[in-house]
């Protein structure tokens, strides 16, 4: 149920991030606002998560999944009204919101009923069946993009809020309430104590989120510029990373749990450096849609790792806690790294943006090993 629940939520997730900077563009936005688009949804993150987190382990589960899918029902109705970037921001901002208790509900839910040992794969699933959605959600509105561009985004995301209304239905039937017993009867979470370590891992995540950040808004548009190419060979270059992300998690997952967290995440790590650093060296359309894919293959194994790795530190009464402040660091990363990759697009070069975020991942890889190389 939480599978089909984040399926059907995520049906617009993909087509968002290929066509809001594009979209933001042809409405005369500038890298600098462009940027700010998606720091405000991270924004929101970093306020959002913490606090979800805490409902989380008050509340429950369940009903926090639930506004997750409301808000994002909400977000998509915004999307399909707006006409101007001011009407682009209030949408993100409620995607922001959404985003922000989706993916920490998730991942608390799963961390709740997964094994210790089988917790990479569980999160990879997730990852999987968001992007499935996403990439079902996408073929809807890159197919309308062909066929009829001038009413596609509007259009698009219509049919979007239907789905993500059908999503809020199914979430309020199907989702169970997986809170651990003691902590849902006395309705209150217990004082919070730092897991051992935590710091150190919070660290990891915001050196990966920043490095991610510096690239992702400027993806399209840097190929666009550099290439020249129609909007249907940007949906093509879009297309491997989307198909990464839609198969390898669970595959990744299984692969990680037969490994120390240090070990897989430092691998991740490494693994998306490597390809940003070739990326601005290579000659070709294709060749650099590669670099991009093998990147995403880093970050996808970063991604689910990390998570697998905030629930083990985890009390069960906490953990909802526990990957709110992992989310806050994440989405200190991720306000500061669009911010950043603009002014670096702007003043110094587009393919600084690459090397920048392949020092950045070089430098959390060591910093893994060296933080907890007695682990």
């Amino acid at each position: 149920a939480l599978r089909r629940s984040l399926f059907l939520i995520s049906a617009s997730v993909v087509f968002i991030t290929f066509a809001l900077p594009l979209r933001a563009e042809d409405l005369g936005a500038s890298a600098i606002q462009i940027g700010a688009l998606y720091s405000l949804l991270t924004a929101a993150v970093f306020v959002m998560r913490p606090l979800s987190g805490y409902g989380l382990d008050a509340l429950g589960r369940r009903p926090m999944f639930l506004a997750a899918a409301g808000a994002y029902f909400a977000a998509n109705v915004l999307y399909a009204a707006s006409g101007d970037v001011i009407g682009l921001f209030a949408a993100r901002l409620m995607q922001g919101i959404g985003f922000a208790i989706l993916a920490i509900a998730a991942d608390t839910i799963t961390a709740d009923i997964a094994d210790q040992n089988q917790r990479s794969a569980a999160m990879g699933a997730n990852i999987a069946s968001q992007t499935r959605g996403g990439m079902v959600g996408a073929t809807f509105a890159f197919t309308l993009v062909g066929v009829a561009p001038l009413i596609a985004w509007v259009v698009s995301f219509w049919m979007f809020s239907v789905v993500s209304l059908l999503a809020t239905v199914f979430v309020f039937f199907a989702i169970p309430e997986t809170r651990p017993r003691r902590t849902a009867e006395s309705g209150v979470a217990k004082k919070y104590v730092m897991p051992t370590g935590y710091v150190r891992v919070l660290v990891i995540i915001f050196l990966a989120a920043f490095a991610g950040a510096l690239i992702q808004p400027y993806y399209l548009i840097y190929i666009r510029a550099r290439f020249d190419v129609e909007l249907y060979m940007l949906a093509t270059a879009f297309l491997p990373v989307g198909i990464a992300y839609a198969i390898l998690p669970g595959v990744l997952g299984k692969a990680a749990d037969r490994f120390s967290r240090v070990s897989a995440i430092s691998v991740g790590l490494i693994i998306a450096a490597s390809f940003y650093l070739l990326a601005p060296r290579v000659d070709g359309f294709f060749t650099l849609v590669g670099m991009f894919l093998g990147a995403a293959i880093g970050a996808v194994l970063v991604d689910l790792t990390k998570n697998a790795w905030v629930a083990d530190l985890s009390e069960s009464a906490a953990v909802g806690r526990s990957f709110g402040l992992a989310a806050l660091a994440a989405g200190g990363g991720g306000v500061l790294g669009p911010i950043a990759g603009g002014a670096i697009y702007d003043s110094i070069g587009p393919d600084y943006l690459f090397y920048g975020a392949a020092l950045i991942l070089f430098a959390a890889a060591l910093s893994t090993q060296i933080l907890f190389r007695t682990r």
